[in-house]
């Protein structure tokens, strides 16, 4: 089995509502100039046994949350969640919406309790990837399989002025209500003030505030916000 490059032991800010770890796979079929982890994403391997660490965590978790990288590359990922779910844990997964397929895999055997999707940028601008297929047309197939499972989750999209203007996010965000998702729809900052955090880009933080007020006015969507203390710019 293939296992995680690390484990966050806690948090409760990654699964609603529970105390949760995290698992972090690595390997991803994405290149987002702003993704904090470089070394999940270009490393194809992990030591961490986390089997052993769930077993010593019963009674005090609450769930298990996969993430990456990209955790549905995981070619173990059925057997894995299997595993989890026979121990009593609630399991999410952290995905950018390119395996509906595996997504459906987990959903038919009630394997995922909760996901979180990344959409990364308008159908305009869609990444195509390995093999031809374009991620938006895979992130909407991914949110039909949610829905058609009636499976709890939300939509995200980490957003960087630099990347992605409001005109940009709110066409998203239409897409997506034209989907038929309902619930917040949250966008996550970029933002960093250590000199020695990597990027994949190298970005650097934002140098102007998002209009908010425009957002909120126009998005046929509740917004929620991750990380946007507005304080913290500096111009």
């Amino acid at each position: 089995m293939r296992h995680p490059a690390d484990i966050t032991p806690l948090t409760f800010l990654d699964y609603p509502k529970k105390a949760a770890c995290i698992l972090w796979y690595t390997g991803c079929n994405l290149r987002c100039p702003y993704c904090y982890n470089p070394e999940l994403v270009l490393r194809q391997y992990g030591g961490r046994d986390e089997i052993s660490f769930l077993e010593e965590r019963r009674g005090f978790l609450d769930a298990v949350v996969l993430s990456g990288g990209e955790c549905t590359l995981n070619p173990d990922i059925l057997e894995l969640c299997r595993t989890i779910k026979g121990m009593g844990y609630l399991v999410k997964i952290d995905t950018n919406g390119s395996n509906p397929e595996v997504v459906q895999a987990l959903a038919d055997e009630k394997l995922i309790d909760y996901v979180a999707v990344d959409n990364k940028m308008p159908s305009r601008r869609s990444w195509h990837l390995p093999g031809g297929a374009l991620l938006f047309d895979r992130f909407c197939a991914t949110l039909r399989v949610l829905q058609q499972h009636a499976l709890p989750h939300e939509v995200r999209t980490t957003v960087h002025p630099a990347l992605l203007d409001e005109a940009d996010i709110l066409r998203m965000i239409h897409e997506t209500h034209a989907q038929g998702y309902r619930d917040t729809y949250y966008l996550q900052l970029f933002f960093h003030d250590d000199p020695q955090m990597k990027t994949l880009g190298n970005m650097p933080p934002p140098e102007r505030r998002y209009d908010r007020r425009l957002l909120d006015e126009t998005s046929p969507l509740k917004i929620g916000y991750r990380n946007f203390p507005e304080d913290r710019f500096k111009y």
